[in-house]
Parts: structure tokens; C-alpha cells; sequence
């Protein structure tokens, strides 16, 4: 649910690049001239259109112009670029090009087995889990759902989510928890609309997955993986599956604080005493910006909730962490896991054991 974007340029920028003519932007970045870096051309994919940023992609649609840095936040694609104050530049944003060639990322290398390119957002409504109905995956039981009057799990199956009037509610217990600094267990919603890279729906229920972290940005750039995130590694189960989204994402990340979407009842329902802006700081994509928010939400949620801000790094350091990418890889599902779920697959013994 948390789809928030940090957009590293200024957007004011942007539009008087764009407004322009292209060729003032794309051919005749006051370059001709000498002291230009003259790179090599390279092969890329999603090049970056005239007025457009290609800080991210470090390429341009346009094989014959090359990506060049004017500072930190802004590169643009030209013929050439001469370093210094460009006189084609409008007059509120004229100061100097640096002209350095921005390159292509690196590829990220992907082990065998593992799917790559996609990433992960969190969320927490409340809601009965998807997997908690009967019939959903091939699992020995159902995921547990607990009831909000007790809080204890329940053995109805078909008891109606608290999100639809019922008292069936995600466990409190199913809150992201650390193992250790370069490990966290957690559980999560299959992310299995268009481009879904291995997800197919139901059938993940209650299934496990590593999580690596990696340091890709979204275009713009903006968010991602802060650069300690990017070097840890969490184990998510299944416990729902999302219809609705679409791109290059995997998981939802059950984390308290998160952000509820478009369920912004049960939450209120599960917990007496508090309202929906109290779950999510009122923003229901992206939730609370920093740990203080944590402190509005009911106890058994805070811990979960200090987690994003403490392991996770949300919004740590230049908009980062924030939607990280993962590669991403099917395992067999851990004890911690288990106890708190009640689910284990039928095929778990077919997958490797990581911790």
C-alpha cells in the first residue's frame, strides 16, 4: 500500500525542460565546444527521453546523445556539454552543468533461482488474511486469523473479516521482528497482478520467501533501498494475495504503521478507543514518516511498528528506504514462522532451510 514517491528533482525544473523545445535540452546543451567528457556509447534499455531526468537510467531513447550531469539531482541528455552556466538555461535555474557522464547502472547479479526486478511496499488494515478462508493454498491448515474480542486465534474459518463488520482480524503477533542485524522474519500480502515474476495467487498461500534487498532506485529517481538495507536479508510468508496491483511488484509487507489503503475500518473496529488516522499518522498510503508516529498506535503494535524505522531504515537517508527492490526466492518455511501462522505448505520439504 505504501506508494510514496520521493522525487529527487525538482519538479519546477522538470516542467521547464519539458516545456521546451527539445532541442534546447536534448541537442544544444551550450555544448559545442571543448572540455567535454566524450564517453563511449553504451547499450542500455528504457532510455531516457528529451527533458527528461536520466540520472537513473545514466541513458538516453536517443542512441546518439549521452546522459551528463548538471548536479546531485538533475542530468539531461545531450550531444555534447560544456561545463559551466548554460545561456539556453531559464534564468531562475542557471547555474553550472558539472557535464560529468552519468552511466547505465551496473547489472545486478542474480543468483540462479532467484527472480529479480521487482519491488516491495507494506502495509497493515487490520483485515482478515486472505489465507485465513478455507481452501486457500495447498497448506495443512488455513493461516490463522485471531478474534478482536479476545485476541486469541480462531477456530472458525468462516467467521467474517473485521473489515466487513466480522470479528476476524490479522493477528497482532504477525508484526516484522528481528533475528538478528542482517535478518528479519516477517509476513506479507503476494503481490499477483501484471508482471508478477513467479507469484500466481491462491497457491502462495502460506508459502516462504527470501527477501534480498538491493540498491535499485525508482525512476526519477527516488526511493529504494537504503545502503544498509541493501545489504540485509528478510524471510516473508504469504498470509494474503493482491488482485489489484500491478507493475513490477512482489510483496506487501505486513508492518503496523504502514499505511491501511483502502480498508480503514477494521483497525478501529479490532481496537477500542482508537480512530483510523490513529493506524497510519492519517496518510493510508505510506503511513507515519518517522518513528514518533509508532506511539499513537495500540501497544501490542508498536514494536512492530519501531521496526521500520530501526532494522528497515524508512526514510533514513535521501528519501531511502522507501519501496525497496528485492531479488527474491522461494524457501522452505522457518519454525518462527510457523508457530506464529499455523501454516506449513504440503511441499515445504522441498525447499532449502536459510537462515
Amino acid at each position: 500500500h505504501s506508494l510514496v514517491k520521493m522525487a529527487g528533482a525538482s519538479k519546477a525544473w522538470a516542467a521547464v525542460l519539458v516545456a521546451a523545445a527539445a532541442t534546447l535540452v536534448a541537442v544544444h546543451l551550450q555544448g559545442c565546444g571543448g572540455g567535454e567528457e566524450k564517453p563511449e556509447k553504451q547499450e542500455c534499455k528504457d532510455g531516457s527521453k528529451a527533458g527528461e531526468n536520466c540520472k537513473d537510467t545514466g541513458c538516453c531513447e536517443d542512441s546518439s546523445l549521452t546522459c551528463y550531469e548538471k548536479d546531485r539531482d538533475w542530468a539531461a541528455c545531450s550531444e555534447s556539454c560544456k561545463p559551466g552556466e548554460h545561456e539556453a538555461d531559464p534564468k531562475e535555474y542557471r547555474t553550472p552543468w558539472s557535464c560529468k557522464v552519468v552511466k547505465p547502472p551496473e547489472p545486478v547479479a542474480v543468483p540462479k533461482g532467484w527472480i529479480s526486478g521487482t519491488w516491495t511496499t507494506g502495509y497493515w488494515d487490520c483485515c482478515k488474511p486472505s489465507c485465513s478462508w478455507d481452501g486457500k493454498g495447498k497448506v495443512d491448515k488455513p493461516v490463522a486469523a485471531c478474534d478482536i474480542r479476545t485476541g486469541k486465534r480462531l477456530k472458525d474459518l468462516d467467521e467474517k473479516s473485521v473489515c466487513n463488520g466480522g470479528n476476524a482480524a490479522t493477528c497482532t503477533n504477525m508484526a516484522p521482528f528481528i533475528v538478528n542485524s542482517g535478518l528479519s522474519m516477517g509476513f506479507a500480502a503476494a503481490a499477483v497482478g501484471e508482471a508478477s515474476r513467479g507469484l500466481t495467487g491462491d497457491d502462495n498461500c502460506g508459502q516462504c520467501f527470501e527477501l534480498r534487498f538491493t540498491k535499485e532506485q525508482h525512476k526519477g529517481p527516488w526511493g529504494g533501498a537504503s545502503e544498509s538495507l541493501a545489504k540485509k536479508r528478510m524471510i516473508v510468508q504469504v498470509t494474503n494475495i493482491g488482485h489489484d496491483v500491478t507493475g513490477n511488484h512482489s510483496f506487501d509487507i505486513l508492518i503496523p504503521g504502514a499505511g491501511q489503503g483502502i480498508f480503514t475500518s477494521g483497525c478501529k473496529a479490532q481496537f477500542d478507543g482508537y480512530g483510523a488516522k490513529d493506524f497510519d499518522c492519517g496518510k493510508n498510503y505510506g503511513g507515519c514518516d518517522d518513528q514518533d508516529g509508532c506511539d499513537k498506535l495500540p501497544k501490542d503494535l508498536q514494536e512492530g511498528c519501531k521496526w521500520r524505522y530501526t532494522w528497515y531504515e524508512w526514510l533514513k537517508e535521501d528519501g531511502a528506504t522507501n519501496n525497496p527492490y528485492v531479488q527474491f526466492h522461494r524457501v522452505k518455511c522457518p519454525h518462527q514462522l510457523v508457530a506464529i501462522s499455523g501454516t506449513t505448505p504440503d511441499d515445504d520439504g522441498q525447499w532449502e532451510i536459510v537462515l
